[in-house]
C-alpha cells in the first residue's frame, strides 16, 4: 500500500476545470466548473435486473430530475448525462482536447470578417440527421435553439438566457424591444449564420462562436415557427412564457424532466428520483460523434451509490463501473480488488480541484482579509495527507494537475504564489488590519473569544456560516481541522448540513439564506473561460458563472485581457494566465484544498475503457463495449 502511494506521488511530481460537493466527482458548470456532487446515498444497494448488454454506472453524486442543460442545474452527474442525450453540436471537442467543426453534422462552413469589426459564421448542416422520433433536423432547430435560449420568455421561467450574449442584437432581443434577433439568420433550410459583436472580438476560442446545438421546436413550441427577415430571425406563432412553463418546466411532462425527443447517443427511458437511478437506451437514430462512432452498449443505468459501500457493490456485481473515484480509502480498496483480479482500472489527473468556495458578496467574507485569515487557519498539507493519502497534492490557485499551463509553470508557481502555510498569528494580523478589534461590549478586543467590528454604527460579530452536505468525508475532515484554529483567531464557524440541491440554491442566491462558504469541487471546462467566472458584468453574476459573486477590478481586468488572446499564441496566454492565477491567489475567492488523481474502477466485462481529463465517461462510453 505504501509503495502504491509513493509511486503515485512520484508520478504526480513528474507531471507536476458544474460544482461538486468536495467528496467525489465534479464537472463543468456553466463556468466549468462547477458541477456538484453529494456523498449522500442509501447504504443498501438497489437491485438491478441484469441484461446481456448493459452497463451499471455508480456515482456518489446526487442526481436531480434535470436533463435540459447546466443552465438549469449544474449537479455533476446531471451535467455529464446531458452529453448522453443532447448531440449534434456543430463545433465539438475532440479526444485530444481540440475544437473542430463536427463533420457528422456540418456540411460546410464559412467565416467572414465584416467592415464594421463584426464577424459572421455561416454553417450548413448535413442532410439526413434526425431526432430520436425520426423527425428531420434542419437549420431551423439550430436557430430556434439560440432564439429560445436568448429570449425574455425563457428568462421568465428561470433560464439565464445567455446563449446569444456575444451576438449582434442580443440586448435588444432579450429585453423584448424587438422580436427579431439581428445577429441570427436562417439562410436556408439547412444553413444558419451568426454575427458576433465587434466588442466580443478577437476571442480566444473563436471557433466556438459558430457552435450551436439543436432543440426540438416541434416538442418545445409545436405551434411556433422560425421566420427569416432582413432584421434577423424570429420565433412566430404560439410562443409565450406560459407555453414554456408547460412544455419545459412542468415536472410531469416538461422537457427539463422528460426530454422525450433528443439528438444524442442515448434516450432517457426513466428516472426514479427517490431511488436515484436513471436508465438510458441507445438512440437508434444517432448518426455518430465527430468520428462517426456510435454506442454499442444497449442500456446504461446510472445509480447513486454510497462512498462507504461502492467498492462492495463493484465486487458484488451490482455496479459495473465507478467513475472518477477519489480519496485514499476508496482508491486503495479498488486497487486491492484489482490486485485480486476482480476489477480493472484506469487513472488520470483531475482537471480541477477541491475547494472551500467563498461567497464574496456576503459579510464578512466580502473582505479579502477575512478569506485569507481563514486560509491561514487550515493546514492544507495535512488535509491533503489525510484525505488523498498520497493520491493528490496541494494547489495554491485556480489550476489543476492536468493543465498544460501548470506543467510549464511549476517553478514559477513555487516562486510567486502565497502558499498560506498555517499561521494563526498571521490570521490575527489580517483581521486586526480589517478592523476586527472589538469585543462583544464594544471595548478593545481582550485576546480571547469572538471578535467584533463596527460597521455603519452597528457592532457585528465575526461569524462564518458554512454550508456542507451530509455524509461527506471532506466536510467531516474540515469540521475537525478548522474550528479550533478559527476560534483561536477570534472567529466562529457555524456549520449547517443539507442536501446538495438546497446548498446549490443557496449558492445561486435562490434561497432565503445565503452562506459565507461551501466545500465543493470544480472541474475545468476544456474552453476554460475565467473572463466569465470572475466578471463584474451582472449578466455573469447568475446561472453559476461567477459562482463566488466576486466583483474585483483586477480579476475582471486580467481575465478580460486573456479573452482576446489568439488560441495559437501560447506564450502570451501563459504570461497572462500566470498574472491571473497570481491575482486570484491574492484575492482568494476559494481556498484550494487539493488536486488529485481519479481512478475509474470497472468489471472485466467492460472493454475499451479510455476516459481522460478531457474525455469524460459520457464520451468514453461510445468506444466501450461489454462482453
Amino acid at each position: 500500500m505504501k509503495l502504491r502511494k509513493l509511486l503515485s506521488l512520484l508520478l504526480a511530481g513528474a507531471m507536476v476545470f458544474s460544482l461538486a460537493s468536495c467528496q467525489g466527482q465534479e464537472t463543468v458548470t456553466n463556468n466549468e466548473s462547477e458541477a456538484a456532487s453529494s456523498d449522500t446515498a442509501s447504504s443498501e444497494a438497489e437491485s438491478t435486473e441484469p441484461t446481456e448488454n448493459q452497463l451499471i454506472i455508480g456515482t456518489i453524486t446526487q442526481m436531480e430530475s434535470e436533463f435540459y442543460d447546466a443552465s438549469f442545474s449544474n449537479a455533476a452527474t446531471n451535467y455529464q448525462m446531458y452529453g448522453l442525450l443532447h448531440g449534434y453540436t456543430t463545433v465539438t471537442a475532440t479526444k485530444e482536447g481540440e475544437y473542430e467543426y463536427d463533420p457528422t453534422v456540418v456540411a460546410s462552413h464559412e467565416e467572414t470578417e465584416n467592415e464594421d469589426g463584426t464577424k459572421t459564421y455561416t454553417v450548413t448542416i448535413n442532410d439526413g440527421l434526425v431526432w430520436s422520433d425520426g423527425t428531420p433536423i434542419t437549420a431551423k432547430d439550430y436557430v430556434f435553439a439560440v432564439l429560445l435560449e436568448s429570449s425574455p420568455e425563457m428568462a421568465e421561467i428561470g433560464y439565464p438566457s445567455q446563449a446569444g450574449y456575444s451576438l449582434v442584437g442580443y440586448d435588444e432581443y432579450l429585453e423584448g424591444s424587438t422580436e427579431n434577433f439581428a445577429g441570427v439568420h436562417l439562410v436556408d433550410d439547412m444553413t444558419y449564420s451568426l454575427t458576433v459583436k465587434a466588442s466580443e472580438l478577437p476571442y480566444h476560442y473563436d471557433i466556438t462562436y459558430a457552435s450551436l446545438w439543436p432543440r426540438p421546436m416541434h416538442v418545445i413550441a409545436p405551434d411556433a415557427d422560425v421566420e427569416e427577415s432582413e432584421a434577423g430571425a424570429a420565433i412566430t406563432g404560439d410562443f409565450t412564457s406560459e407555453l414554456l412553463e408547460t412544455t419545459v418546466n412542468d415536472p410531469e411532462t416538461g422537457y427539463r424532466a422528460h426530454p422525450s425527443v433528443v439528438s444524442g447517443p442515448y434516450t432517457l427511458e426513466s428516472f426514479d428520483v427517490s431511488a436515484q437511478q436513471a436508465v438510458f437506451k441507445i438512440n437508434p437514430e444517432y448518426a455518430g460523434d465527430y468520428r462517426g462512432v456510435k454506442p454499442s452498449i444497449e442500456t446504461l443505468i446510472v445509480k447513486l451509490v454510497s462512498s462507504d459501500t461502492m467498492m462492495n457493490e463493484l465486487e458484488a456485481g451490482t455496479v459495473d463501473l465507478l467513475v472518477e473515484t477519489s480519496g485514499a480509502d476508496n482508491i486503495e480498496a479498488g486497487l486491492n480488488l484489482a490486485d485480486a483480479g476482480t476489477v480493472n482500472y484506469n487513472t488520470y489527473y483531475r482537471n480541477g480541484y477541491g475547494k472551500i468556495a467563498f461567497d464574496c458578496s456576503q459579510f464578512p467574507t466580502d473582505s479579502k482579509n477575512v478569506r485569507q485569515a481563514i486560509a491561514y487557519c487550515l493546514d492544507r498539507n495535512e488535509f491533503v495527507r489525510q484525505y488523498t493519502g498520497g493520491y493528490g497534492t496541494v494547489v495554491h490557485s485556480y489550476y489543476g494537475l492536468a493543465q498544460w499551463e501548470y506543467e510549464e509553470s511549476k517553478d514559477w508557481i513555487n516562486e510567486n504564489l502565497n502558499t498560506y502555510e498555517p499561521n494563526v498569528d498571521k490570521a490575527i494580523e489580517l483581521l486586526e488590519a480589517d478592523g476586527w478589534t472589538l469585543g462583544e461590549d464594544g471595548q478593545p478586543y481582550s485576546g480571547t473569544g469572538l471578535r467584533y467590528k463596527e460597521v455603519d454604527g452597528e457592532l457585528k460579530p465575526l461569524v462564518i456560516e458554512w454550508a456542507n452536505t451530509d455524509g461527506n468525508p471532506v466536510s467531516t475532515l474540515l469540521a475537525t481541522m478548522l474550528p479550533e484554529s478559527m476560534e483561536a483567531a477570534g472567529m466562529q464557524l457555524n456549520a449547517t448540513t443539507m442536501d446538495f440541491p438546497t446548498l446549490q440554491n443557496a449558492m445561486l442566491h435562490a434561497s432565503d439564506k445565503i452562506y459565507n462558504m461551501y466545500n465543493l469541487a470544480t472541474g475545468f471546462a476544456l474552453a476554460s473561460s475565467p473572463w466569465y467566472y470572475y466578471s463584474k458584468d451582472p449578466v455573469w453574476m447568475q446561472g453559476g458563472y461567477n459562482s463566488n459573486w466576486i466583483a474585483d477590478d483586477e480579476l475582471d481586468a486580467v481575465t478580460q485581457e486573456m479573452k482576446s488572446i489568439p488560441f495559437d499564441d501560447r506564450e502570451t496566454w501563459l504570461t497572462d494566465w500566470r498574472e491571473f492565477i497570481k491575482a486570484w491567489n491574492d484575492r482568494l475567492p476559494d481556498i484550494p484544498l487539493y488536486a488529485d488523481e481519479y481512478y475509474d474502477f470497472f468489471a472485466p466485462k467492460l472493454q475499451n475503457w479510455d476516459a481522460t481529463p478531457v474525455w469524460s465517461w459520457t464520451r468514453a462510453v461510445l468506444d466501450a463495449s461489454v462482453e
